[in-house]
C-alpha cells in the first residue's frame, strides 16, 4: 500500500513473514487461520469465514514456543492474490495470559534483542 511523500515505513516494528498455524476466537467461533505476516504488535492472517466482530482472541503457535494467546483489535479485513480472506489485528498492548511476551520471545529467537 502506498503513501504520499515517499512511502516512508510507518510501522512501529519489524515484520516477519512467516507460516503459523492460528485460530481466530469471536463471537462464540473458532476459526483456523494461518499467519502471513507477524510482528510484536500486529498480525496478519489468511482463512475463511472469519467472525465479523472489531475485537478477537486469537492463538498462534509460535513453533518451539507453543501456542499462545493475545486479544487483538480488527484494523482491515480483505483478499489476498489467492483470493483467500485475510484479517489484520493489532495486538492489545496489556498482556493476554503471557501472549505478548511470547510473540517478543519468538521474534528474540529469530532476529536477536530490539
Amino acid at each position: 500500500m502506498g503513501e504520499a511523500g515517499g512511502g516512508a515505513e510507518r510501522r512501529e516494528h519489524p515484520r516477519l513473514e512467516t507460516k503459523l498455524e492460528a485460530r481466530v476466537i469471536a463471537d462464540g467461533r473458532t476459526v483456523a487461520a494461518e499467519t502471513l505476516n507477524i510482528s510484536e504488535g500486529g498480525i496478519l492472517l489468511a482463512g475463511a469465514d472469519f467472525p465479523s466482530s472489531a475485537r478477537v482472541r486469537l492463538e498462534i503457535e509460535l513453533a518451539e514456543l507453543g501456542w499462545h494467546s493475545v486479544d487483538a483489535e480488527v484494523i482491515r479485513r480483505g483478499d489476498d492474490a489467492t483470493g483467500a480472506e485475510t484479517l489484520a489485528a493489532r495486538f492489545a498492548r496489556v498482556a493476554t495470559e503471557g501472549g505478548r511476551e511470547a510473540i517478543q520471545a519468538f521474534f528474540e529467537a529469530r532476529l536477536g534483542p530490539a
